[in-house]
């Protein structure tokens, strides 16, 4: 097949408007253009390119990848680049079983293709296949040439040694683990692009670090690249405060889980709210019922970062919430371009986005201690209680015998239920002296992989540990029959330096102590902020010698464990942190609070909310 250009003016034009539509995020619109352009021009390749773009932007993966293949086959030499804008844009949009498939399509063609093999890791990453990704990235790591700037031991491709190390924690292979960590944060202290912020979190515990990473990111890959869209009111008298949530996770995720019953609680009477979703359609009841919580729910999954904004401007929005940041999937760069006269970052990323276009960020005294507060790019607003929202204490199923949650019948059960990658070696020696210093114990871990569980059974022996008492928990048909098994352990050993976040508010919830290391950052502080909201706050310590002994003689003085366990059933019904209404309202506060100032022409500045219904103070 060879490609040819159209000649006749109205082709092109309809081409340029098909263009138009798509990146206005009217895909439907630009599809059915680019149908009849390739109908009329069969060996158009653009028109190809374009078709496959505008099917991936209304959910068709696969005649997605079929038609930029056809496009490859006409233009072998200017095709590529839009197999790549494909397979990147699958990836943006939650869909990396399709972003492989089209990366592996221009592989056949240009096997040598470094940017289609990285995208192809990438998404390999993505569906959490760590095991095939890490001899690819491996490899990239010996081929990559050094640019300027990067010392020999950082190949030339962006951010390639965080995602190598990334993968490695997320298999549990902590060769040389702190060599690797030290280098790549002199690669962040130094500006160089070598980790992403969201996978930093797991092993760069300092704010001031963290915040580099950021901004080093932000630099090269979350700037506007055009003007901020036009409002046509800048203060518009709206009867209702309009409030817009940016999330690829309002779906069946922790983000959507977490946040749920805040949506259903806000005072339609004096706040308009709408939902831009910019993940998958789960089709699941979470979904469902999260639809039904905002007034309006717009699905923007498919469109362009500007289009985005576009809309928000369009919508005079007064307050965007962005609920994703640098964490998978995050589109915050769509409120670079300024749709919103106040910005805020809530709940999905747990630190600075490093941006100058995110105004404030949502947190409490424990996440980001005052002392911490230049290490934000964002100016603070502190909620009272935890500034973590719940849908209330977990609805479970009857609780099942030890025996078909696969526990052992007797002996103390000490749980850890994080991803793999949170779990670090230095706090996996204290869990394997724990496990010596408590007879009969074991550590009850989420399901993983085989290889994650070859190389824990591997650093169980070498710390003299069995490998038999670590326990493995298959996955259950539902979270209720999950929350129901959960009550069974008796104490959650937390990770450090990114600690549990729902999970740790589902452990207290159900009322199972959790043992949490108090870290530098606001990653590493969440279960200690949990804790305090539920009145047991000397759960959480700040040294590894306290947590080691707490977490053995919570084993050994059963009276001990026993006031813990009763306080947090108490918290599970009383406590403010299990409230979502009133979470809602101070947030609501906040949200007013921020209003307020901006009406009055003052910057954003730090101020704290008081309980529910408060005027709050603020300060510079």
């Amino acid at each position: 097949m060879t490609s040819e250009s159209p000649s006749d003016a109205e082709t092109l034009q309809a081409y340029q408007r098909a263009n138009a539509l798509l990146q206005a995020g009217r895909a439907g619109e630009a599809l059915a253009l680019f149908d009849v352009i390739v109908t009329r021009q069969p060996k158009f390749a653009k028109a190809h390119a374009g078709r496959g773009l505008a099917l991936a932007a209304t959910g068709a993966n696969e005649a997605a990848v079929l038609a930029v293949g056809n496009a490859l086959e006409l233009d072998p030499q200017g095709a590529p680049s839009v197999v790549l804008h494909l397979g990147y844009q699958f990836l943006q949009t939650g869909r990396p079983s399709a972003a492989h498939a089209a990366f592996c399509r221009l592989l056949i063609d240009q096997p040598g293709s470094l940017a289609a093999n990285q995208g192809r890791i990438m998404a390999l990453i993505s569906l959490s296949r760590f095991d095939e990704a890490l001899p690819a990235l491996a490899a990239l790591q010996t081929s990559g040439r050094p640019s300027a700037g990067r010392p020999s031991a950082m190949p030339g491709i962006d951010y390639l040694p965080g995602m190598f190390f990334h993968a490695q924690l997320q298999c549990c292979d902590w060769s040389d683990y702190d060599k690797t960590a030290a280098a790549l944060t002199d690669g962040v202290r130094s500006k160089q692009r070598v980790d992403m912020p969201h996978t930093y979190l797991s092993y760069g515990s300092l704010p001031a670090d963290q915040r580099l990473c950021a901004e080093t990111f932000v630099a090269d890959r979350c700037t506007a690249d055009a003007p901020p869209v036009p409002r046509k009111n800048p203060q518009p008298p709206h009867a209702k405060l309009r409030i817009a949530y940016l999330s690829s996770d309002l779906r069946d995720h922790a983000v959507g889980q977490l946040m749920v019953g805040v949506f259903e609680a806000h005072d339609r009477q004096r706040f308009e709210t709408y939902a831009f979703s910019a993940g998958q359609n789960d089709a699941s009841e979470l979904q469902g019922r999260l639809r039904r919580s905002f007034d309006y729910f717009l699905d923007v999954n498919s469109w362009p970062d500007r289009a985005i904004a576009m809309r928000m401007a369009e919508l005079e929005i007064d307050v965007a919430i962005d609920l994703g940041g640098h964490s998978s999937g995050g589109r915050v760069r769509a409120l670079s371009f300024r749709p919103a006269p106040i910005q805020m970052s809530l709940l999905g990323y747990p630190g600075t986005l490093g941006t100058s276009y995110i105004d404030y960020l949502l947190a409490d005294s424990i996440v980001v201690p005052a002392e911490q507060r230049d290490h934000y790019a964002e100016q603070l607003i502190y909620l009272p209680e935890s500034f973590l929202p719940t849908n209330g204490a977990p609805v479970r199923s009857a609780v099942p015998s030890r025996g078909a949650a696969g526990l052992p019948e007797s002996g103390f059960v000490y749980c850890c239920f994080n991803a793999p990658y949170k779990i670090s070696p230095r706090l996996f020696d204290v869990w394997m002296r724990v496990l010596a210093a408590v007879p009969g114990s074991v550590l009850w871990l989420r399901d993983v992989s085989a290889t994650v569980r070859r190389n824990l059974a591997e650093e169980a022996a070498r710390r003299g540990i069995d490998p038999g008492r670590l326990v493995f928990a298959a996955r259950t048909p539902s979270r209720e029959e999950h929350y129901a098994r959960f009550s069974l352990a008796d104490v959650f050993l937390d990770t450090s330096p990114y600690n549990a976040h729902t999970t740790a508010a589902e452990s207290l919830s159900l009322g199972v102590p959790i043992v949490t290391l108090e870290g530098s950052a606001f990653a590493g502080r969440v279960a200690a902020s949990l804790a305090k909201a539920c009145g047991a706050p000397e759960l959480a310590v700040h040294t590894l010698s306290e947590y080691e002994h707490l977490a053995v003689s919570l084993a050994r003085d059963a009276n001990q464990l026993a006031q813990f366990k009763q306080r947090l059933r108490a918290a599970s019904s009383q406590a403010a942190v299990f409230d979502p209404v009133r979470y809602c309202r101070n947030l609501e506060t906040a949200l007013r609070m921020a209003w307020v100032r901006h009406q009055r022409g003052e910057p954003a500045a730090t101020f704290e909310v008081g309980g529910s219904g408060s005027t709050g103070t603020s300060g510079s």
